[in-house]
């Protein structure tokens, strides 16, 4: 299966690539919270031993770049075939790609806020407090949904590579698993240190 020819022809490759790099990052962002089934303990160690990886000057510069590549030139697309029908993987594709440009723009705002405005550590203390001050009917679909769409997202994309659809809805199925088992884990650890829950009114 191919996509069709259309005027994304030009941006795809170029978001193909960009989605690549970011996958590198996401590989070790997905592996750090899976460490939290082990713990907060464990979760913040693994992700004090990444950080040397992504979060020196070049190699956080280039992860923004990226994902703000990945963010124009998706919405891009969508935007310039608006008035076409989107049917099947297509249609998955454009609907998990505008959930995931929305949970990574609020995502990522409110790490870079939390470190520069807040002072505080982005850890898992960090990522939970909101499921602990009276917000989980907000954060735990956006966690579900979030962690879904970048796998729905990812596994569209494979599908329009691979024959079959043994692999594409293995991808599909492991985000699902994957996000309710996050939120599910940050509902129920409330050992969060008072300064993080101060932070939301």
């Amino acid at each position: 299966m191919t996509p069709p020819d259309d005027r994304n022809r030009s941006l795809r490759g170029l978001h193909l690539a960009s989605g690549l790099l970011i996958a590198l990052f996401v590989v070790l962002h997905i592996g750090n919270h899976l460490a939290m089934f082990a713990g907060q303990a464990a979760h913040i160690a693994v992700m004090e031993a990444l950080r040397p990886v992504y979060r020196n000057p070049l190699a956080e510069t280039l992860l923004m770049l990226a994902l703000a590549f990945q963010l124009s030139t998706g919405l891009a697309m969508i935007w310039r075939t608006r008035g076409e029908r989107r049917q099947g993987l297509a249609r998955w594709q454009a609907i998990s790609g505008v959930v995931l440009a929305l949970f990574v723009l609020n995502h990522v705002g409110a790490v870079w806020g939390g470190r520069l405005l807040l002072g505080l550590d982005t850890n898992y203390h960090f990522a939970a407090a909101g499921m602990h001050a009276g917000y989980a009917g907000f954060f735990v679909p956006y966690y579900f949904l979030g962690v879904t769409a970048l796998f729905v997202h990812a596994a569209c994309a494979l599908a329009w590579r691979v024959r079959g659809r043994a692999v594409p809805l293995a991808v599909g199925a492991l985000g699902v698993a994957l996000a309710a088992g996050f939120t599910g884990v940050m509902a129920t650890d409330t050992a969060i240190p008072p300064r993080y829950l101060e932070s939301f009114p």
